[in-house]
């Protein structure tokens, strides 16, 4: 039963959260270790410890060894308590992974999106979901949370989302509704370059990094931003829709309008597009551009530094807003080594900061880690955070 049902009293509630922080970032704890760590006296230790073994969420471990003095037992978070998904729905490709309530990744699943859109996007992951619970031997009702990122804007107050040109007939749709009555637990819904960003710096390029940018260059192009560990989402949940930056390809285009004048420029298509109209075959894959600029093609050469000294004034200009502690290139395009390189060199013409970039770790994954990492937090918020904190205090407005 979740800790939040009949709700223990706020001090109770903030010594649970304690305890579990540090048994999960530390591990299998005696009780005289977790009084120190948390400076809980013994006897409350003692009750926290039967409130979440009773609850199932924490159980022993096994014994302290090696030490002087009379052997402690040390107790662990139950992985199998319960568990989170993360879904990264794209328009070609979604991927589903389970992890339990430690973080560790259960099943995962990948697999082409319905191109169809809409609710048969949506079906898919509940059946997709079904096949990962029976192969992994996990019943539903032990799946708690689930997290969705998906390309597009999505609104702070509403939940709609909007801007998403690349996915068929979803923008009408409740999402986080239509999936919460799916799949019966709580579902979070967020933006896919958020979730990659949020990845990055948990199990990526950036880890312990607060302050960051993460730039997606692929079929459509998006930046997320931790600020102080926090993501930039702006008044209607549209920071970070870089692709309608003002600069590229003619800002006042027809397509420009649609999907924003520097994706018309860097985003595959426009790559694609920009090859044959500088003398290329027409409809060459982008992948296929950037292996013939690696063997020093003249064309697709020409092409893939011209992309990148665009995607450096866009850095740039993330840099004087920003000021990440690093900027960590993701995507089908923006990670690839010669874009990275490419980038670099037009950083280095366009500033003279110094401007670290690096390419993704997590490559393809991201999202989906992110994507994870965000159902986790939710799912730990939920179970084990004070739910009734006194509500933060506004400042009076200035004098008149």
């Amino acid at each position: 039963m979740a800790l939040t049902e009949n709700a223990p009293p706020m001090l109770r509630q903030i010594s649970v959260r304690a305890v579990m922080d540090v048994l999960l970032h530390t591990g299998p704890t005696s009780r005289a270790e977790l009084s120190k760590m948390t400076g809980l006296s013994k006897q409350t230790m003692s009750e926290v410890i039967r409130t979440l073994e009773e609850a199932g969420w924490v159980r022993e471990k096994g014994l302290t060894t090696g030490r002087i003095g009379r052997s402690a037992i040390t107790y662990e978070v139950n992985g199998t308590a319960g568990y989170a998904v993360a879904i990264d729905m794209g328009a070609t490709t979604t991927r589903i992974v389970l992890g339990n309530i430690v973080g560790r990744i259960v099943n995962e699943i990948e697999y082409p999106s319905d191109h169809r859109g809409g609710y048969h996007q949506l079906e898919q992951i509940e059946s997709a979901l079904g096949r990962i619970l029976a192969e992994s031997g996990v019943a539903r009702d032990y799946v708690l949370v689930a997290s969705i990122a998906t390309p597009g804007v999505v609104e702070p107050t509403t939940g709609a989302l909007s801007m998403a040109p690349n996915l068929v007939d979803l923008a009408g749709i409740d999402i986080v509704r239509a999936l919460r009555e799916r799949l019966g637990c709580p579902v979070v819904l967020e933006n896919d370059v958020n979730a990659a960003v949020i990845g990055e710096s948990w199990q990526g390029r950036a880890v312990e990094i607060d302050t960051l940018a993460f730039i997606s260059l692929g079929t459509g192009i998006g930046l997320g931003v931790l600020q102080g560990g926090k993501l930039m989402r702006g008044a209607s949940g549209a920071a970070g829709e870089i692709s309608y930056l003002p600069f590229g390809a003619d800002p006042y285009a027809e397509d420009s309008l649609e999907r924003g004048a520097l994706e018309c420029a860097i985003a595959a298509q426009g790559i694609s597009d920009l090859y044959h109209r500088s003398g290329g075959a027409k409809d060459t894959s982008v992948r296929d551009i950037l292996r013939l600029a690696e063997k020093e093609d003249p064309i697709a050469a020409k092409v893939i530094r011209k992309v990148a000294d665009i995607a450096a004034l866009l850095i740039v200009s993330v840099n004087a807003i920003v000021d990440p502690t690093i900027v960590v290139l993701g995507g089908s395009i923006g990670s690839h080594p010669l874009m990275v390189e490419r980038i670099r060199e037009g950083i280095a013409k366009a500033s003279r900061r110094n401007i670290k970039v690096e390419a993704s770790a997590l490559g393809s994954r991201a999202t989906l880690v992110g994507a994870l990492a965000i159902a986790l937090t939710h799912l730990h918020n939920l179970l084990f955070s004070p739910q009734a904190l006194p509500e933060q205090r506004r400042l009076p407005p200035p004098p008149r």
